[in-house]
Order: C-alpha cells, then sequence, then structure tokens
C-alpha cells in the first residue's frame, strides 16, 4: 500500500490481496488497511487457497491460472506424499526449512 501512495508511476500499480481468519478482525490491531477488501478464510487452507487463485485470476486476467479447488486438492496430496519424501531425504517433517520444502516441492510437481 506504502508503494501505490507514495511510489512511482509502476509503483501506484500495484495491487494487494488481504487476507485474514476472520472479517474485519484487522481493524483491531491495524487501521491502516481500512477501506480496504480482506478475504476471510476461517483458518481453512482451502478456502485460503481458492481466494488466492480467484484473485490471481482476476489481476492477472490469466484464464490459465487454475481454480483453487483444483489447486487444493493438488496441496492436500502433496501433503500426504511429504511424509514419504521428508523420510527418503533422511529428515523429519518438522525440522524442513523453507528451503527443504521448495525443492521438496519443486521435485514433486515435476513426477506429478
Amino acid at each position: 500500500m506504502g508503494a501505490r501512495n507514495f511510489g512511482g508511476r509502476v509503483q501506484r500499480g500495484k495491487k494487494s490481496l488481504i487476507l485474514d481468519r476472520e472479517t474485519y478482525r484487522f481493524q483491531r490491531f491495524i487501521s491502516d488497511i481500512a477501506g480496504q477488501d480482506t478475504h476471510a478464510h476461517g483458518g481453512e487452507v482451502p478456502r485460503l487457497i481458492e481466494a488466492i487463485a480467484t484473485w490471481l485470476r482476476d489481476e492477472a486476467r490469466e484464464p490459465g491460472i487454475p481454480g483453487g479447488r483444483a489447486i487444493a486438492g493438488e496441496y492436500a496430496r502433496f501433503r500426504e506424499d511429504l511424509p514419504a519424501i521428508a523420510a527418503a531425504k533422511h529428515l523429519e517433517r518438522d525440522e524442513l526449512t523453507f528451503k527443504d520444502l521448495a525443492e521438496i516441492a519443486a521435485e514433486w510437481i515435476v513426477r506429478v
């Protein structure tokens, strides 16, 4: 929002998506985003994924972006496969770093 309000021409074109567990919960701790369209996901990952996918399709005007339910289904399959993949790499699931997860996800996508 700072880029949009104070940046140059390119920065002013930036868009943002604000997600939270509850609608308007942010008003209790940050007033700077008042007036922005927020999306509540209720703490449910599939709803979160669907909101992001819908926003991306609308903003990117890219018809090739899959629906959120399809992406959520893929994510669920990845989560099911993750313990076995981590074990094969001699890693415990709770010790995976962001880099580990990114590499595992990239490998998983190629295989699937």
